[in-house]
């Protein structure tokens, strides 16, 4: 009786964590430590863990961590550490959620400090996922390749996210903070429900910038975003934001965690109000120099770059043909049908704005993917896609 061939997969390539990230996992170390020595009450542990993106789960001495990605925005590199982890210290399934995140249910506390570790070799963290902080920050999963963006966004989401990422200004606020970008007409990352949304816009001369849109958001009342400003400069992005989460954490509501969220701030003083009390701040900021760190958005726009693969594949072990047919199976391993295959393409396959290129979605299953899947898409993505994918707040990746 034959055995099936074993597949393997690249290793995971890491890089040395830098010392204060270090140090900053041995403080969660410490305190689960004193948690599980009875030093410290649960009470008082649980805004801690939660601040690292640790959440507890109804079931007893487990966790869920949930893994921030900024923009959504994964390497191969990235989806096989994920896999290696969901494997040895979780259920073997990560969990895409609607911010664009992957959660990794059912994992004993004493192993948190070490996951933690291992996402930061590649580059990701847990911090502030959780808590009443700036959530992971968001964009439409097709910037850099929609047709009909005006700009692609995903520097300005990128620099946003690690610009308040362990950010002062970001871990006490009375509520969570949610802030999404987009790129074209039709918004895909659902702006007008969002703290903070962000649409990109070009101002009379043809420079780039956003038209920012404040006070949405969902729950059981619901608001849609007002139009704060119709153009922010890119130089002025950061100042922006910062004066926005300053007039938050000032006048948000920390004793009613119903009521605590920003959008019951604008109802409280009307939209007019709130604006003069943002402009007031904002102005304050430009007046003191706070363009400064906005600048660095102006200088990349578009960095990362977005490499085209060739049409023969991607690196030395490619070998797919771009103008040709693949070979596709179905999940059970059958050879599909080219009938099958075209509506595959008619429901999966989006064209990009770089000529000859296309976009193909991967519909997940509420959601979630196992660790064997994972490796799968790494391997693809690797290979056709310049070795980047994108997890979409409708739970699938792109």
């Amino acid at each position: 009786m034959s055995s099936s061939p074993v597949t393997t997969h690249p290793p995971v390539h890491t890089t040395p964590i830098p010392r204060e990230i270090i140090e900053e996992i041995e403080t969660f170390e410490d305190e689960v430590d004193r948690l599980q020595s009875g030093d410290t009450p649960a009470d008082i542990f649980k805004p801690f863990r939660l601040q690292y993106g640790i959440y507890g789960q109804r079931q007893p001495d487990v966790q869920m961590v949930r893994i921030k990605i900024p923009f959504g925005g994964l390497t191969a590199n990235q989806l096989r550490q994920i896999a290696d982890i969901a494997d040895t210290f979780a259920t073997g399934v990560g969990h895409v959620t609607t911010r664009q995140d992957i959660q990794l249910h059912f994992v004993p506390l004493r192993h948190v400090g070490t996951i933690m570790r291992k996402l930061a070799e590649v580059g990701l963290t847990t911090r502030e996922a959780c808590a009443n902080t700036v959530r992971n920050v968001t964009a439409c999963a097709l910037a850099g390749v929609c047709p009909g963006e005006v700009f692609d966004v995903t520097p300005y989401a990128k620099t946003v996210a690690y610009h308040l990422l362990r950010n002062p200004l970001n871990q006490t606020l009375p509520r969570k903070f949610k802030i999404a970008f987009s790129g074209c007409k039709h918004d895909c990352a659902l702006t007008p429900i969002h703290d903070v949304g962000l649409l990109a816009s070009r101002n009379a001369k043809g420079e780039p910038g956003f038209k920012m849109i404040v006070g949405g958001g969902l729950g059981s009342t619901p608001r849609l975003a007002k139009v704060l400003r119709e153009f922010v400069p890119m130089e002025e992005l950061i100042p922006a934001i910062e004066a926005m989460l300053k007039v938050f954490d000032n006048l948000g509501n920390r004793k009613n965690r119903s009521k605590a969220r920003m959008k019951f701030v604008v109802d409280k003083l009307g939209f007019e109000e709130f604006s003069r009390r943002w402009e007031e701040t904002y102005e304050a900021m430009l007046q003191s120099g706070a363009t400064k760190l906005g600048l660095k958005l102006a200088v990349y726009p578009d960095d990362p770059p977005l490499i085209m693969p060739t049409k023969s594949g991607n690196g030395s072990t490619a070998q797919g043909n771009g103008n040709s047919q693949p070979h596709v199976s179905s999940p059970q391993g059958n050879p599909l049908s080219q009938e099958a295959f075209n509506h595959w393409c008619t429901t999966n396959v989006i064209s990009q704005r770089q000529s000859g290129f296309k976009t193909a979605a991967v519909r997940l299953r509420s959601g979630d993917l196992t660790s064997d899947q994972l490796l799968v898409l790494a391997d693809l993505v690797e290979r056709y896609a310049n070795g980047n994918i994108r997890t979409t707040i409708n739970q699938n990746m792109m």
